[in-house]
């Protein structure tokens, strides 16, 4: 039995009406062509800043990002508020023994952890993330994500980090932390243990490449074995 459809919310009815009100323009007349799924409003910091999301279906995510320069930010002019774009994604169960099986296996895009990095992705677009991490803090039943971002990137995304929390943080409940990859300044063992996405990248290496530790550190009893 299928659910009421529920009316929509003040915000959702807000973003219908400019993104109605921009499609008469000359480069956004897709808009015309384009849905919603639903829109959100997140309330961050103490001066009340607030950010919109809007969930847009998953095939139509490809017409927004052709137009998301110039989309966003006149969607942010009339809101008055951070706009973010995410694509609407489910997350399936998994299936277990003694239950009713699916009629097909699971993908792996429906899996939870892959929607959540998946919303991770949309949330900081048009950047990248460079690094990703858990911490656990004692008597804390539910670790802290670490979520790291490009340092280059820092004077366009710094005024954003609580935001990119917050809005992360409700699509997800999930308590995370966003911060840049710098590699502090020690030993080379010390910043290759530094976490990164993909360990043989340069992301975060701004002096020098650094080369992989030698088998023995300094002072061993000499290089390492070689095997032929």
């Amino acid at each position: 039995k299928k659910k009421a459809q529920e009316p929509p919310s003040a915000v959702e009815r807000e973003v219908l009406r400019i993104l109605w009100k921009l499609s008469k323009e000359e480069g956004l007349r897709i808009l015309k062509y384009c849905h919603i799924t639903s829109a959100m409003e997140v309330l961050y910091g103490e001066d009340g800043a607030r950010a919109v999301v809007v969930l847009v279906p998953y095939v139509e995510m490809v017409e927004y990002r052709k137009i998301e320069q110039e989309l966003v930010p006149k969607m942010e002019e009339e809101l008055g508020a951070h706009v973010v774009l995410v694509q609407y994604r489910r997350i399936q169960r998994k299936e277990k023994h003694g239950k009713r099986l699916l009629k097909q296996k699971r993908p792996m895009s429906r899996s939870m952890t892959a929607v959540h990095n998946a919303y991770l992705e949309d949330i900081v677009h048009p950047h990248n993330v460079v690094g990703r991490r858990r911490e656990y803090i004692p008597h804390q039943p539910v670790p802290t994500h670490l979520v790291f971002l490009d340092p280059k990137v820092k004077e366009i995304t710094a005024s954003k980090l609580i935001m990119y929390r917050e809005v992360y943080k409700a699509l997800t409940k999930r308590k995370s932390v966003f911060d840049y990859l710098v590699y502090p300044n020690g030993p080379e063992e010390l910043r290759q243990r530094t976490p990164n996405t993909v360990p043989a990248d340069g992301a975060g290496f701004t002096e020098r490449v650094i080369r992989p530790a030698p088998l023995l550190t300094e002072g061993g009893a000499g290089p390492g074995p070689r095997f032929m």
